[in-house]
């Protein structure tokens, strides 16, 4: 199969055609240069110098940040990006380094961490393009560096949130942080609580037969409440020539969830069925990481470390119940400890136009895991020895890798890397089982700039999934009457990805980029029978995704100066053969488009700012053997208006979705599987919920 399918050029080239000949990136351009300064005046785009633009704090004067997490977001055209969820360091790293540094924390977001950073403390903020992004995080395109000043002073800061949701509920939040100097060294702490959820879904439910017709149908009340709190800290400077930084996480949250569903026969006045159910989980995270950098015979030797936990009890319990009949409940209770450990060595060196970049990784995972699905009246229930599944599943991964971010002139760079990763899979239990892997992961970037304010991006890289340690064991969602059976077969998805793609910049702020890409995988994950008429995640040999991103940001001093207007376009399509009906069908999960919109007013002179977004997306399905899930198109939108007039105070008034939201799913179930095509009934669900607002009040000090 061909890395670029003429189906995705066909429908991927739409967006590159409508904006190449229409000729509104000239226009914009035209129209925004005439209104914005020089390159030389401070507060204008920064020129790009040896692969990298210096924005000085001057630029960020219009919106008057109290953080780095301000600054970094005012960067137009880059977006942060907290790397992927998996173990290890190579694949989790994000696109925002500290002081020329990714930060060794996993557990926690970019945007918070960035949050801790006064921005009187900050001495520049760095975007790298090409071979200077990747001489500092190899693999991506865009990477922003934050420099803090070298004699930044104690600093903190603190924000407060209030946010209204129904009937008068309000979820608290506060996140507050302090930076002092002791020894030498910078050190940070910072404190993080939230109830996070309140939210109350009602709406109804029913099932249908095959010819359309309610069989049954009632209202549902579905209620949801969550709550963490968070302790950080983190010191970083220098011991001699060796620099050093350290870090550590504990965070403790709890999940609850009741609902009740009532189910009335076509044109009866009572129920004949109640169904109920609720859902807990708590957990505790825990995390120590840290990096020591110096110069070893010419090279800058890294090394860094980490440790982290996290150990979850849940509790899933539901009952489908006759009126006047005995009740019974299915109840399911799962105890998990996932651990990690990394060690990661590199070395970097400058040789002429060569950034070269060598180094290894070893990662140990471990999963200790114990389910047991029970039946009983809701008050004492019975648990048969066949349904504990009790398993234990370790990994232990070895990396090794060489890039080279080569500068082959002002105008091309070119970034390559060789990785090789050997994995062992151990698991305990009756499935036990003893697994080794070794994969190639090849990667190649070229970034051509044949004029200045145009970029173009060609990029093939080889991808290597990670199996998730949940899928070896058993679980269920009782609501929904589904058992999953683990599956100790199974092998880490491979992906073949291309990338090409341009980025437009002009005057201050504008920028358009979009990009073609396409996807071959093989062993992709999908949910398979297993031989005693269960379910389990198990793997097809081909599939392919494709599909385009177009992001703009694009300044209207044409229609009111300080108006901006920034978005998305995001459609994604693709296809493997379905190993129940050996048709062609879409991965499960999200595909269709995603479209988001934001449109900001500023009024620096008045320390006023206003805004309103829109965020839209469709077509999540769901396949299972005998079942099919769809969800229905969901749409949010918002308003905002924040001052900072009041010293170095600021205050941000919104609204999400003022007059609520509704959320749909079809279930569709088939006799005795999808292969038949036969319906044995439908379901469908209707949710609503409240809108909320929010008052934010955050400051420096």
């Amino acid at each position: 199969m061909a890395l670029i399918s003429y189906r995705a050029l066909a429908f991927a080239l739409a967006p590159f055609v409508l904006v190449g000949t229409s000729g509104l990136a000239p226009a914009w351009a035209q129209t925004t240069i005439s209104a914005s300064p020089a390159s030389g005046v401070t507060n204008a785009l920064p020129d790009l110098v040896d692969g990298k633009r210096t924005f000085q704090p001057a630029y960020f004067n219009d919106i008057t940040p109290q953080t780095a997490a301000d600054m970094v977001a005012r960067i137009p055209g880059f977006n942060i990006d907290d790397g992927e969820s998996v173990r290890g360091f190579g694949g989790a790293a994000g696109n925002v380094l500290i002081d020329g540094s990714r930060p060794t924390s996993k557990n926690e977001d970019l945007f918070s961490i960035l949050g801790r950073i006064p921005a009187s403390n900050v001495e520049k903020v760095e975007l790298l393009e090409g071979a200077a992004a990747g001489a500092l995080a190899p693999g991506k395109s865009l990477v922003v560096n934050v420099v803090r000043k070298a004699d930044n002073k104690a600093s903190g800061k603190w924000e407060v949130q209030a946010t209204g949701v129904g009937s008068g509920r309000i979820k608290p939040k506060i996140d507050t942080s302090y930076t002092s100097k002791l020894g030498g060294f910078n050190i940070t702490t910072g404190l993080q609580a939230e109830i996070e959820n309140v939210e109350d879904f009602i709406g109804f439910e029913g099932i249908l037969s095959p010819s359309g017709v309610y069989t049954e149908r009632g209202p549902n009340d579905d209620r949801r409440r969550s709550k963490y709190a968070q302790a950080t800290f983190a010191v970083d400077g220098k011991i001699g020539e060796t620099k050093l930084k350290a870090n550590a996480s504990y965070m403790e949250g709890k999940f609850r969830r009741n609902w009740v569903h009532v189910a009335f026969r076509p044109n009866a006045t009572l129920p004949f069925r109640v169904d109920e159910g609720k859902a807990t989980g708590s957990t505790k995270r825990w995390e120590i990481g840290g990096d020591l950098e110096r110069e070893v015979v010419g090279w800058t030797g890294k090394l860094a470390l980490l440790a982290k936990a996290n150990e979850d009890q849940d509790l899933d319990l539901a009952g489908f119940n006759l009126v006047g009949q005995p009740k019974n409940f299915g109840r399911f209770v799962a105890d998990s400890t996932n651990e990690e450990r990394v060690a990661r060595l590199t070395f970097k060196k400058k040789f002429g136009a060569h950034q070269i970049e060598t180094g290894g990784e070893l990662a140990y995972n471990s999963l200790d895991f114990v389910g047991q699905y029970a039946e009983g009246d809701g008050t004492i229930f019975v648990v048969r020895p066949s349904d504990i599944s009790s398993t234990e599943v370790s990994e232990t991964r070895k990396e090794a890798f060489i890039s080279d971010s080569w500068t082959l002139s002002p105008k091309l760079t070119l970034e390559s890397t060789l990785t090789g990763e050997w994995s062992t899979i151990e698991q305990s239990g009756a499935a036990g089982k003893e697994r080794s892997f070794f994969y190639p992961k090849p990667r190649i970037k070229a970034a051509w700039k044949p004029k200045d304010g145009w970029t173009y991006r060609v990029e093939v890289e080889r991808v290597v999934g990670q199996l998730d340690f949940g899928a070896f064991a058993d679980s269920a969602s009782v609501g929904d009457n589904n058992q999953n059976s683990g599956n100790p077969e199974l092998r880490p998805e491979q992906i073949w990805s291309g990338l090409i793609g341009f980025e437009r910049r002009w005057g201050k702020r504008g920028v358009i980029n979009a990009s073609l890409i396409q996807e071959k995988f093989e062993d992709q994950l999908t949910l398979v029978p297993t031989r005693n008429g269960g379910v389990a995640l198990g793997n097809v040999p081909e599939a392919e995704r494709w599909g385009y991103n177009v992001s703009w940001t694009v300044p209207l001093p044409m229609l009111l100066e300080g108006l901006e207007f920034e978005g998305s376009y995001r459609w994604r399509d693709s296809e493997l053969t379905d190993p129940i009906t050996n048709q062609a069908r879409p991965f499960s999960g999200w595909n269709g488009n995603s479209f988001e919109a934001n449109v900001r007013y500023e009024m620096p002179k008045k320390r006023l700012r206003m805004g309103a977004w829109l965020w839209r997306g469709d077509n999540n399905r769901e396949y299972r053997p005998s079942q099919t899930f769809q969800w229905s198109t969901i749409e949010f939108w918002g308003a905002w208006i924040e001052t900072k007039a009041y010293k170095n105070v600021s205050f941000e008034l919104g609204v999400e979705d003022p007059n609520g939201n509704t959320f749909n799913r079809v279930r569709t179930d088939f006799t005795p599987d999808r292969r038949s095509g036969v319906i044995s009934q439908t379901q469908y669900r209707e949710r609503s919920k409240d809108g909320i607002w929010y008052l934010l009040v955050k400051s420096t000090f």
